[in-house]
């Protein structure tokens, strides 16, 4: 059986074994090839965040991306979604929650970059394409669903607006 995710991980296994990403070798071209995916990527973990924030937290947050430069080298992109109770919450543990997040990541030992959240795994980002990054989509929505019940797990279900609208304030 053949289907989208098997062209990524097909991509990804022949990364490995050219030792390359999407067929550069060094740093710099590597490095150039994540930019590129990072930019193709922007628009679909940004309509994702967008129709969340729209569906579960009454329209209240805020996605913001950046840039992250690792001491290592590395980089990675940070897609985050945060709003006011979230801000607010105490977590569980005492701490603060989090706010939902989308990864793109690339260690400088890595030969290719890979895309998480916070509580999920990695996947492969084989993404030189419009077409590569609607495929991403579906990883995308799971990311963000396993970080939006993270996020309820930390901070309780009153951190979610549009379950409060819909079922009134948490007791005491």
């Amino acid at each position: 059986m053949t289907g989208p995710r098997e062209e990524d991980i097909g991509r990804h296994l022949s990364d490995l074994v050219m030792r390359s990403y999407e067929g550069a070798e060094s740093w710099p071209d590597r490095l150039a090839v994540f930019d590129r995916v990072v930019e193709l990527l922007d628009p679909v973990v940004s309509r994702v965040l967008d129709e969340t924030d729209a569906a579960h937290l009454d329209g209240t947050g805020e996605v913001a991306h950046r840039t992250v430069e690792h001491d290592d080298g590395g980089v990675a992109a940070h897609w985050e979604l945060s709003w006011p109770l979230q801000r607010e919450a105490t977590g569980r543990d005492g701490g603060p929650v989090a706010p939902i997040q989308v990864i793109a990541w690339f260690p400088r030992i890595f030969n290719h970059a890979h895309l998480r959240g916070t509580t999920a795994g990695d996947w492969p980002l084989q993404v030189t394409s419009d077409a590569d990054a609607q495929r991403q989509e579906p990883i995308v929505r799971a990311i963000v669903e396993a970080e939006l019940h993270q996020r309820i797990f930390e901070g309780r279900w009153w951190v979610m607006p549009a379950a409060v609208r819909r079922h009134g304030p948490p007791p005491g």
